[in-house]
């Protein structure tokens, strides 16, 4: 059986700070990213959240919540690539959890 691998819940903004739609294109491209490096992801859905900007001000986000189970040897490439989407969407900063969970493949039998 496998081991199990830590769980990371990513949140990928739906819009810019400016209200610009983000291009589907860039998060399947995102997706294709994370498939690459993990083998698979989850989209658990779309969320709304606030976060307090650098200037103090309150933004409001639709964000699509993606989970991925990764080995330890690929955590710095999962933060890289999120950090890298932040800079194509013009954000301050990315939400990127780490879960005290753990994710299981069981084979089916």
């Amino acid at each position: 059986m496998n081991e199990p691998l830590p769980k990371f819940i990513l949140l990928i903004p739906l819009t810019q700070n400016d209200g610009t739609e983000v291009p589907k294109g860039v998060i399947l491209d995102f997706q294709e990213e994370l498939f690459a490096l993990g083998g698979g992801f989850t989209e658990a859905g779309i969320v709304r959240g606030a976060y307090r900007m650098e200037d103090g001000s309150k933004q409001m986000d639709q964000s699509l919540e993606v989970w991925v189970g990764l080995p330890e040897e690929c955590v710095q490439e999962l933060e890289r690539l999120v950090g890298c989407l932040g800079t194509k969407l013009g954000q301050e900063t990315m939400y990127f959890e780490r879960t005290g969970g753990a994710i299981h493949f069981i084979p089916a039998q």
